[in-house]
């Protein structure tokens, strides 16, 4: 992908990425999160780079960690795939009343989660939450991962899961996670593009029908 802004030609996504990290820390007061994700989209959506989920999709990504949350106390977030960070960013507004709350952030690109890193930097500042990011590889025991994700952040369970990593691995990575007990009862799990990659998604999508395997499902229509 090669896209423009102005005279000046971005080459690729990972370059984008970084363009993205220096838009929003110039462009966006240290601390502010709000401010962040505007500039995030802003900046992604006048150069056409396609890296921002947009307004209704991070709306989406928000509702579904709120309604995860527990009663009381810190909330714990999984999101697999935060690419530049700005779903991350839409996470962090969801639990900004939960201080001491932990969101777990990977990445399979090193330069996405490189901007990721200095995104949520400048625009968490401050913040009571946790965030800890860390690099997926593509080939790795899953199960191993999880298990030392558990052990080195003490962790019990996750309340919120947000997947955007590749569609294939939505599904085994579901069931891991599961077997692992690692999702509270009553959590919650979003995942996007579930009409546009229907066929790809087509045996996730049975996985968590209405009434099988304990799940209750939500379709929603998002229009950008």
């Amino acid at each position: 992908v090669v896209a423009c802004t102005g005279p000046k030609e971005l080459s690729g996504l990972s370059s984008a990425s970084s363009e993205i990290a220096d838009f929003v820390e110039k462009n966006a007061p240290k601390g502010d999160i709000d401010a962040a994700l505007d500039a995030f989209i802003r900046f992604s959506e006048q150069n056409q780079l396609g890296m921002h989920l947009g307004v209704q999709k991070g709306q989406t990504i928000l509702d579904s960690v709120v309604k995860g949350k527990p009663d009381i106390g810190p909330v714990v977030v999984l999101e697999l795939g935060c690419h530049a960070g700005d779903g991350t960013l839409s996470i962090f507004k969801a639990l900004k009343d939960r201080p001491g709350s932990k969101i777990i952030s990977t990445e399979t690109n090193k330069e996405w989660l490189k901007a990721a890193k200095r995104i949520i930097a400048h625009a968490g500042h401050g913040s009571h939450v946790q965030w800890i990011p860390l690099l997926l590889p593509e080939k790795i025991d899953f199960s191993d991962f999880l298990k030392k994700v558990k052990d080195d952040y003490q962790l019990k369970s996750f309340d919120s899961m947000v997947f955007d990593h590749e569609e294939k691995l939505f599904l085994p990575y579901l069931k891991t996670i599961l077997e692992q007990k690692m999702l509270r009862v009553g959590g919650t799990v979003q995942i996007d593009n579930v009409k546009r990659k229907a066929s790809a998604l087509a045996k996730y999508l049975d996985f968590v029908k209405p009434g099988r395997n304990g799940f209750s499902t939500r379709v929603i229509q998002v229009d950008e």
